[in-house]
């Protein structure tokens, strides 16, 4: 075996392994993250109505600073312990993939906690109240809105995909040269599934992240292929950027 076939074969394999992800030990299919809070994704294929809470989370609806439900039939249970109770829907009118606009779900975590201070009894107080897309936990990766770039649409033709992508965690403004990664990228004849990730920085303030150029390059023309942003669940197509 000559130099430039081995050296074909190892860029070969180095491709392969980033193209399934082997690089992310951390990746899940079984978890996914409503901004940091963590849902079980059986929680979502099997829902349970949340009017099949039991007594802790019937106690947690009535706990500080939860608000009244009234249609807790469009609510699913997505844990239910002694020391805490999350439930989540899916709204009726979502947006989807868009940075800043309307998420896909609403999500409600409430914590059985003993107040600061004090020694009487824990009791149930809200921890989070959100609306939020929901995404597949990327382990060392963070999640980020994934969109096609105005300037350079994808046409049939096309084998370079332009996009732009927004880092969720806190970057200090900057942008995100270099930490992006493609974790997964699988095909199908009608669909081309992406999955992509940030590698956030270890310290960093919030101002806003500005969106950064990422191309994709694909073995073959995209042709009639729709584009899918794989690190959503559910999954949906990539939406083109507002100019």
């Amino acid at each position: 075996m000559n130099g430039v076939t081995m050296a074909r074969l190892i860029s070969g394999v180095l491709i392969m392994l980033l193209l399934t992800g082997c690089d992310l030990p951390g990746l899940s299919q079984e978890t996914v993250l409503c901004h940091h809070e963590e849902i079980p994704l059986q929680a979502l294929k099997n829902p349970i109505p949340a009017t099949n809470l039991g007594p802790n989370g019937r106690a947690a609806l009535k706990g500080t600073e939860v608000r009244p439900i009234d249609d807790l039939s469009t609510w699913t249970i997505a844990e239910e312990t002694d020391t805490r109770v999350a439930i989540i829907r899916e709204k009726s009118t979502p947006e989807p993939n868009i940075p800043g606009g309307q998420r896909t779900h609403e999500f409600l975590s409430i914590e059985r906690v003993a107040p600061p201070g004090q020694t009487s009894r824990p009791s149930w107080h809200m921890r989070a109240s959100t609306r939020c897309n929901l995404y597949y936990d990327l382990g060392s990766l963070s999640p980020a809105d994934v969109q096609l770039d105005p300037a350079t649409p994808p046409a049939p033709d096309s084998r370079r995909i332009s996009l732009l992508i927004t880092e969720h965690e806190c970057a200090s403004g900057k942008p995100a040269d270099g930490r992006i990664q493609l974790a997964e990228i699988q095909s199908t004849p009608t669909e081309i599934h992406l999955t992509i990730g940030v590698r956030h920085l270890d310290t960093a303030t919030c101002p806003g992240n500005p969106q950064t150029p990422f191309t994709v390059t694909l073995d073959e023309p995209l042709g009639d292929r729709v584009l899918i942003d794989a690190s959503l669940y559910p999954s949906r197509p990539i939406a083109l950027a507002t100019k």
